[in-house]
Formats: C-alpha cells, sequence, structure tokens
C-alpha cells in the first residue's frame, strides 16, 4: 500500500505562503508606472484573482 507523503507544513501555511508571494510578484510588474501592455494588464488581473482565491479559502478556514 502507498501511503502519501506527509508535509511538514499546514495547508494554511502554504496559501499563507502563495498570498506573499503573488504580493512580490504584483511589486515586480507594477503597472503604475508608464504604458501597459495586454500581457501585463492580463497578469496583474489574474494576480489579484487569485489572491481573492486564496483570501476566500483562508476565511473558510478559520
Amino acid at each position: 500500500m502507498i501511503t502519501p507523503i506527509q508535509s511538514s507544513a499546514s495547508w494554511t501555511d502554504t496559501l499563507k505562503a502563495r498570498k506573499s508571494h503573488l504580493t512580490a510578484l504584483m511589486k515586480v510588474v507594477d503597472i503604475n508606472t508608464g504604458k501597459t501592455s495586454k500581457v501585463q494588464a492580463l497578469t496583474v488581473n489574474l494576480i489579484k484573482n487569485e489572491m481573492c482565491l486564496i483570501e476566500s479559502q483562508l476565511k473558510g478556514r478559520k
């Protein structure tokens, strides 16, 4: 029988780490300066949507 590998980090810690990583990416992709491309705008929207999803998952775990 194969048993799944147990991770030392909890799911909440994983979500918090993902949120922190996405926040750092938002600083890199900063669209406030100059002209923005379609790819840049789509990337920012995707990151914001992912952060909202993570927030809702974290609220559900409380």
